[in-house]
């Protein structure tokens, strides 16, 4: 009997030693599911409008500085003097001339005496090649200067000397501002015209050829 109850003893000891066997306290891993990465949402950008283009400045600079092609012409009466056709005096006569960036009005005004007058009995004697350099004022001096071709150019006698330059003369006194004349030719002081008239000194108005 007591053979009997020793293994029966020991099968339950073995049994009962199974059971209280702590589970296993590191349970096999479960496999890990990838990381889902979170995307930041982001404010989305404010739309950026087309930048104006840069105003052109050279526009800006023609508005303030009118270019060379586009003088401010300034139409202005002024008196001339022509010869009348029998030499015998000065006639005066009103003219328009156009005076803008490249010409001042003393010049336009001696310009104006080598064109034809309306008038029959008036006449011009300013010779056509004849070129006038430039015509400055200062202090109520005139100067007239000429280029070369004047001294060519004029055929005329000492009436025809005399006509020619007291026409210009009284066509520049005529400006209140200028009371003498002097003539140059290429920049330089010349004695005489033609060999008739003195011109080494300024010219007053030349009353005595127009009355």
């Amino acid at each position: 009997m007591k053979k009997i109850l020793v293994p029966a003893m020991l099968a339950l000891l073995l049994f009962t030693a199974g059971c209280d066997k702590p589970p296993n306290e590191n349970p096999p891993a479960q496999p890990s599911k990838p990381a889902q990465t979170e995307i930041e949402s982001k404010p989305d950008k404010p739309e950026q409008k087309p930048l104006d283009p840069a105003p052109d400045k050279s526009i800006k600079d023609k508005e303030n500085h009118p270019a060379d092609n586009e003088r401010t012409e300034q139409s202005l009466n002024v008196k001339i003097y022509y010869p009348d056709d029998s030499g015998m005096k000065l006639v005066e006569v009103e003219r328009e001339i156009v005076v803008d960036d490249s010409i001042d009005k003393y010049t336009a005004a001696v310009e104006t005496l080598k064109e034809e007058p309306d008038a029959e009995n008036l006449t011009t004697i300013f010779p056509k090649k004849a070129a006038v350099r430039k015509v400055t004022v200062r202090d109520g001096l005139a100067t007239v200067d000429f280029d070369g071709s004047i001294l060519k150019g004029f055929v005329g006698g000492s009436t025809g000397e005399e006509f020619l330059i007291g026409s210009i003369v009284n066509t520049l006194t005529n400006f209140p501002e200028v009371k003498r004349v002097k003539f140059l030719v290429d920049g330089k002081e010349i004695e005489t015209l033609s060999g008739h008239m003195d011109l080494s000194t300024p010219l007053e108005r030349m009353n005595n050829l127009t009355e």
